[in-house]
C-alpha cells in the first residue's frame, strides 16, 4: 500500500478495469481466429484489387486474385480455395509474380528487361496495377544501372518495392478490420462480461473504499503485476495482434489449439483474480431491498452509469491500463534520496 487511500483506491479500480480487459480481449481474438475474420479481410482484398478474370489451368475463368490464393506458397496454411491468415510480403510477390507473368508472351522472365516485356504483355493485370508494376520495375532498373557499387540486383529491387507496395496495404488493411471488426467485437464482449458479472464501476470503487483489507490485496497484486516479465510480453502480443502484420498470424492447426488454450488459460486467470479481488456478480439484495420509486431511479440511474464507466474502461484496451499501472508504480518508487546526514542520526 502507498499509505494514500484516495491512490490505493485508483490503483485498485486500474488493476480491475486491467483484468476485465484481459478478459475482454482473449474472447475477442478467439472469436477472430474462430471466424477467420483477418483471412476473410485479405481474400477480399485479393479479389478487389487483382480482378482480372483470366483463364487458369482446368480452362475455367477466375479471378487473378483467387489464383494467387491457390498458389502453392500460400496454400500450405489455409483451405483450399481460401485466403491464409497472413501472407509474408516475400512469399505475396513470388506468387503474384508467377502467375502475372504466367499470362504473358514472356512467361518465365530471367532478367529486368524480360520482367518488364513480361508486365507490358500480361493480359492479368489492370491497367492502373500493371502502370504501378511497371513504374516498380523501370525504376528498379534505373536506380540498379546508376549504382557504381551494386550491392543489390536489379530483381531483387523491383521486389523490394513490391513488398513496400504490398506491405502498405496491409497496413491499411489492418486499419479496416481495427474499425469493422476488432471494435464491434471488443464493444460487444465488453458490454456481456460487463452485464454478466456485474462489474459496476460505482459499487467496485465503494467496496475497495470500505474494505482497506480487500483493497490492500489487490493494490499489492497491481504492483506486483506491472513489474511482471511475462505479463509485458503478453501484453507486447496483444498489440502486435492489433495490427495483424506479424509472423504470429502464421499457425499451424496445433499452434492454433495452442493459442485459444493460452488465450483459455489468460481468461481463467484473469476471472480467479478478480474473484479473489473483489465480489462480482448478480446478487438477489440488489432487487428485493425495499426501495422507493425515487430511490429506484437514483439505483437504475447508478447502476448504468456505473456499467458504462466499465464498458469504456475495457475499451481501451489491456495495454493501456498495464502502461498506466506502470507509470504509477515508477511514481510511486521514485522520489529524492535523503542528505547523507540524515540517513544515520544519533
Amino acid at each position: 500500500m502507498s499509505g494514500f487511500p484516495i491512490l490505493d483506491l485508483v490503483v485498485g479500480v486500474i488493476f480491475i478495469f486491467f483484468l476485465l480487459s484481459i478478459i475482454c480481449s482473449s474472447i475477442v481474438e478467439m472469436i477472430l481466429t474462430a471466424r477467420r475474420i483477418r483471412a476473410e479481410v485479405l481474400e477480399k482484398w485479393l479479389v478487389t484489387i487483382f480482378d482480372t478474370e483470366v483463364i487458369n489451368a482446368k480452362n475455367k475463368k477466375v479471378l487473378l486474385g483467387q489464383e494467387i490464393m491457390d498458389h502453392c506458397a500460400l496454400t500450405a496454411l489455409s483451405p483450399k480455395h481460401k485466403a491464409p491468415t497472413y501472407i509474408d510480403a516475400k512469399n505475396f510477390v513470388s506468387a503474384a509474380l508467377d502467375k502475372i507473368t504466367a499470362y504473358s508472351k514472356v512467361v518465365n522472365p530471367k532478367s529486368m528487361d524480360e520482367i518488364i516485356q513480361s508486365l507490358e504483355s500480361t493480359t492479368a493485370l489492370s491497367d492502373e496495377l500493371k502502370r504501378a508494376f511497371l513504374s516498380y520495375a523501370n525504376e528498379a532498373k534505373d536506380t540498379f544501372e546508376a549504382l557504381s557499387v551494386k550491392t543489390m540486383g536489379a530483381i531483387e529491387m523491383f521486389k523490394e518495392r513490391v513488398e513496400n507496395w504490398y506491405d502498405s496495404n496491409m497496413q491499411r488493411i489492418s486499419g479496416t478490420m481495427k474499425v469493422k471488426y476488432t471494435r464491434r467485437f471488443t464493444f460487444i464482449s465488453a458490454v456481456v462480461i460487463t452485464l454478466l458479472l456485474n462489474a459496476d464501476t460505482v459499487e467496485i470503487s465503494k467496496y475497495l473504499y470500505n474494505n482497506p483489507d480487500a483493497r490492500a490485496k489487490i493494490v499489492a497484486k497491481a504492483y506486483e503485476t506491472s513489474t511482471d516479465e511475462t505479463m509485458k510480453e503478453d501484453m507486447n502480443r496483444i498489440r502486435q495482434r492489433a495490427t495483424a502484420s506479424d509472423d504470429t498470424m502464421k499457425l499451424t492447426i496445433d499452434q492454433l489449439n495452442d493459442s485459444l488454450k493460452a488465450k483459455m488459460d489468460a481468461i481463467n486467470q484473469a476471472n480467479a483474480a478478480l474473484k479473489e479481488s473483489i465480489p462480482l456478480g448478480w446478487t438477489k439484495s440488489e432487487f428485493t431491498v425495499q426501495r422507493d420509486v425515487p430511490d429506484w431511479v437514483a439505483f437504475v440511474i447508478t447502476k448504468l452509469v456505473g456499467m458504462a464507466v466499465t464498458v469504456i474502461a475495457i475499451m481501451m484496451g489491456a495495454p493501456f491500463w498495464f502502461d498506466v499501472l506502470n507509470k504509477i508504480s515508477n511514481l510511486r518508487g521514485s522520489g529524492n534520496k535523503p542528505p547523507e546526514g540524515e540517513k544515520k542520526q544519533g
